[in-house]
Formats: C-alpha cells, structure tokens, sequence
C-alpha cells in the first residue's frame, strides 16, 4: 500500500542550465485510480484519518492548556483554594491582588463574596462571585504578623444607560 503510493508521486527531471535559457521539468501525470477498484487508502479516507487525527490533537492540546483536566467538584461560591491563589506569593502584606476592586464592601454578611443587585437610582451593580483562582473561589493569605485574610473572587456588573460594563472584584474578609 505505501509502496504503490510512493510510485504514484511523478519524477521531476530539472536540468541545471546556466544563461539566458530556463530550466525544464518533465513528468508523467500521475495514474488516475478507477472507480472500481474499491480497495486500498484513497484520498477521501486519507482526508478522514488525517482531520480525526487532527481534531484528537486540538482536543489533547486543550486539555493541556486547561490545566491537564484538574477535576474541582462541586465548585461553588465557598471553595477555596488550599493555598496562596495558583501558588502565587505577592511580597508583603498584600493578600488579594489581580482584580479591578478590592475592598470588603464585596463581601456578604456571611464574609463570602456578595450575590446581591443595588440599585442607586441611575445605574446598578449585580453582584456575583467566579471561579477565578485556578479553579476555586477564594483563598487566603497569612500576614506576617499571623493573621488570615480571605479573598474571595467575583465581579459586578454596572448597567448604566442601556450599557452592561464588567468590573471584576475581590472580597477582602478577615
């Protein structure tokens, strides 16, 4: 089968020539497979294996670049990462960093981040948490002094003259 494949490639004969006269190829049209011959690998199941191939490819590179198919059940609005976010350690005391706003005006009255919709008469902010800390909601964050901060992720989105921008935020808890 690879063997009759090589065959069919045509030879290109190109002989060097120097001056004003250009060099020529010759070759033999390759042979046209009938209809019949119902057997062997043909250019539509050549196209096939390869786009399956192809497509197994992508789907594997995805997976990689997800983070390798790390399994985070049951992700909900109080998980929390065992350690600093994605093993990242601002110096300092800084325990949330990366977001637009971080205050603990974000969190509800249960230290978590908040869910809520207010309403201040010519806009709002709806409320939500995410997942943005490698898969989980939060984290925490020891001091040098020792205390433990939490942070939990989440933003609000400000509607506004028909308008819908996305403000991503950070629930400071101690």
């Amino acid at each position: 089968m690879t063997s009759a494949f090589l065959q069919s490639i045509p030879e290109v004969a190109v002989n060097p020539d120097s001056g004003a006269s250009r060099a020529t190829a010759t070759a033999e049209p390759a042979p046209v497979p009938s209809a019949s011959s119902g057997g062997g690998f043909g250019r539509r199941s050549f196209l096939r294996t390869t786009m399956a191939g192809a497509a197994t490819l992508a789907f594997t590179g995805l997976g990689w670049l997800s983070g390798g198919g790390t399994a985070h059940a049951a992700v909900g609005r109080k998980s929390r990462h065992p350690a600093h976010c994605m093993n990242v350690n601002v110096p300092g005391d800084t325990p949330c960093w990366g977001r637009d706003y971080i205050a603990a005006k974000y969190c509800a009255a249960d230290g978590y981040h908040r869910t809520d919709t207010k309403n201040f008469g010519t806009y709002t902010h709806k409320y939500n948490w995410e997942a943005a800390c490698d898969g989980y909601a939060g984290w925490y964050w020891k001091t040098r002094d020792g205390r433990t901060v939490h942070c939990w992720d989440g933003y609000f989105d400000l509607k506004k003259n028909g308008r819908t921008t996305r403000h991503t935020t950070s629930c400071k808890s101690k």
